[in-house]
């Protein structure tokens, strides 16, 4: 819900005349379009008419959300190869596996050893939902100016509240953290799988295999080290 959530910061009474809630706004029913969509810095520095370097300025504030990489993995797995695996879409996102992890992880693993080589591009919610942190977000170059907002299935009063203070932090009216705090307590992402039967088999499918959490272990290697998160098996 995060796109949701900056259209209702930057415009509440475009967001609020189509829709009552943060949850109600995706895909074809963005309020804000893609207007508020960039996929590089140079894009906003265009947009907004701003140097590159005044971006990272103290007036901007940017902030990653960091997540297990084995957790995200199999939310990302779950919601689009299992759940929704019959979609055309998410039979292109899921390399055509039918719901079989073991063939998704070994061609994740192909790919993202081939874009290591020479940067091939590939599908773009593939990079979204599966390629490491580290190697999104030019998160190498600019890492230094980002806060990094961890978000755990089990926690998330605590990454609630890590948001709630950034907006803070940049002056936004009281009116609009409480709305946005109500809505994070009180609405569920429609796409999302946790806590679901559905959600813990797969896990259960992926920890009795030390083969996958192997590869998944390299895959999210740079992930681990650089947000201390703990291999789920030793010696990778």
């Amino acid at each position: 819900m995060i796109e949701a959530i900056f259209c209702y910061l930057f415009n509440d009474k475009l967001f609020l005349s189509k829709h009552k809630h943060l949850n109600e706004d995706y895909w074809a029913s963005k309020a804000c379009g893609k207007k508020l969509l960039f996929n590089n810095i140079r894009r906003i520095s265009n947009k907004y008419n701003i140097k590159i370097s005044r971006l990272f300025h103290e007036d901007w504030k940017h902030f990653i959300i960091i997540r297990n990489p084995i957790e995200r993995f199999l939310s990302g797995f779950t919601h689009l190869c299992v759940v929704d695996m019959d979609s055309n879409f998410s039979l292109r996102i899921c390399y055509y596996c039918e719901g079989n992890m073991e063939c998704v992880i070994k061609n994740l693993y192909e790919t993202l050893k081939v874009y290591s080589f020479n940067g091939t591009e590939t599908l773009f919610h593939i990079k979204h939902h599966f390629f490491p942190q580290t190697w999104l977000c030019h998160y190498d170059k600019n890492k230094k100016h980002y806060i990094k907002v961890d978000y755990e299935s089990k926690d998330k009063e605590k990454f609630y509240s890590q948001l709630i203070n950034i907006f803070r932090s940049q002056n936004v009216p009281n009116n609009k953290l409480e709305y946005v705090r109500w809505e994070l307590n009180h609405s569920k992402s429609f796409h999302s799988t946790n806590g679901t039967t559905t959600l813990e088999k797969q896990k259960e499918i992926l920890f009795s295999n030390p083969n996958l959490l192997k590869l998944l272990s390299i895959i999210y290697y740079d992930d681990f080290i650089e947000f201390g998160y703990k291999f789920p098996i030793e010696n990778i």
